[in-house]
């Protein structure tokens, strides 16, 4: 009996080490092998929130395929990660929605921000990666561009700093399991504190810089050869498809919150990338539109701790209601959120039902939804405990294929098959209508 117990605790021990240290294929691997061989698929998934549409909806408004283009913002999370991150994500994207046609170039654009300090040698900010990618159906009538933002440049730097811990050269010797453990947190953590410190203004920059390449220019005016290049200084930038173009963003982790947080200083922020004499004009053309965000494994509410308030809250109806005395000082006419989060992952909380009125800016009149999702799948451990891979939890989003018909689909257009195919529990949220008098 003793040697049971022994071996499920050296089980549990070796699963819970792998998942934290980031070796999914070994976590994986003891699950299949010794804990459970054959195991139903028992993943559940519940929404509650509005409706909201996809980027099928979207792509069918412009299937004529001269008014209009569909464009997708993907911004990563913490720990460093390479241009090209999520070609597997955006092909499984493309794949789902019949866009088996990709153009050959490319546009790889490094960014700038004229308007941030200069560095001490008197040289630009890095401010990452930019690189976008056009695809389409085979009949040329539906197209989607991709854009997919790599900040982390802006954090190596500093990242730099205690490299040396990682590799361990001093000191006493440390553990193999400990040395990856380390290793982990060197990775990821410090991302977290650089952009709460030093890099905040760096890395929303960024992503201001990816929203203005995505406001500008059709496919023909982006910049054709790699180089450095500010949004606004660009001579070909034209950004008379505002009006026309749907936005949508999938953000992961981290990302969730720096996307959020650079939205809202478009309320207050009149140095950010879109100034410029046409500022004006702009602001009262993107006042009309939707926005949707895509927010895998949301941190809000962790990140929300120890933060100053946004500056407007809890006046929805003043800003974002057709009747509403302030909606010409309101910044877009909906932001749509979707906030996935697993329960079993350590990183991810889920959103309250009052998290948008209380911090978020009202200005941006955002709309909520909340999904509960199991990513990773829940497995028994020889009868003593449960256990769901947390790294699985936090980064399985994007091989999800739930989570990929949320994005493209949406709610759904029929009340027969619901989100996700009728594979995850819908609890709308909207107003009722009485019959009565009453």
């Amino acid at each position: 009996m003793q040697a049971l117990v022994r071996l499920r605790r050296f089980v549990s021990c070796v699963v819970i080490c792998a998942a934290l240290s980031g070796c999914t294929g070994i976590s994986r691997g003891i699950a299949e092998a010794v804990l459970d061989r054959k195991v139903e698929d028992t993943r559940q998934c519940q929404m509650q929130g509005p409706k909201f549409t996809g980027l099928r909806q979207s792509l069918a408004q412009h299937s004529d395929g001269t008014i209009g283009a569909t464009k997708v913002l993907m911004v990563h999370g913490i720990s460093h990660h390479t241009t090209g991150y999520s070609n597997r994500f955006r092909d499984r994207l493309v794949a789902a929605l019949d866009l088996d046609i990709v153009d050959p170039e490319v546009k790889t654009i490094q960014l700038v921000a004229p308007d941030l300090a200069k560095e001490a040698d008197g040289s630009e900010p890095d401010l990452g990666t930019l690189r976008v990618t056009r695809h389409a159906s085979r009949d040329g009538k539906r197209s989607l561009l991709f854009y997919e933002l790599t900040w982390s440049a802006i954090t190596e730097k500093e990242k730099k700093l205690i490299l040396y811990d990682t590799a361990n050269t001093e000191g006493l010797g440390r553990s193999g399991i400990n040395h990856t453990l380390k290793g982990f947190m060197n990775a990821t953590v410090p991302d977290l504190l650089i952009y709460m410190g030093s890099g905040h203004a760096k890395i929303t920059a960024a992503v201001r810089e990816s929203v203005c390449w995505m406001f500008s220019n059709d496919w023909r005016g982006l910049p054709s050869q790699e180089g450095r290049h500010a949004c606004h200084d660009w001579q070909k930038t034209d950004l008379a498809s505002i009006a026309l173009d749907d936005y949508f963003f999938v953000t992961h982790s981290l990302g969730s919150r720096i996307t959020l947080d650079t939205l809202q200083s478009f309320a207050t922020d009149s140095g950010s990338a879109l100034a410029g004499s046409r500022l004006e004009s702009i602001r009262g053309i993107v006042r009309q539109k939707d926005f949707t965000v895509f927010m895998l494994a949301n941190q809000l509410p962790l990140l929300q701790m120890g933060r100053a308030e946004a500056k407007v809250t809890g006046q929805y109806h003043a800003y974002c209601t057709a009747s509403g005395e302030r909606q010409q000082e309101r910044i877009l006419r909906r932001l749509n959120i979707v906030a996935l989060s697993d329960p079993n992952d350590i990183l991810s909380y889920p959103v309250q039902d009052d998290f948008a009125q209380q911090h978020i800016d009202s200005r941006v009149c955002p709309r909520l939804a909340n999904v509960s999702i199991n990513v990773a799948q829940q497995r028994d451990i020889l009868g003593a405990a449960s256990f769901a891979d947390p790294l699985t939890a936090h980064n399985g989003y994007l091989e999800d294929p739930r989570v990929i018909s949320l994005i493209t689909d949406g709610t759904g257009d029929t009340e027969s098959a619901g989100p996700a195919q009728g594979k995850c529990q819908w609890q709308e949220v909207r107003r009722t209508h009485r019959t009565d008098n009453r």
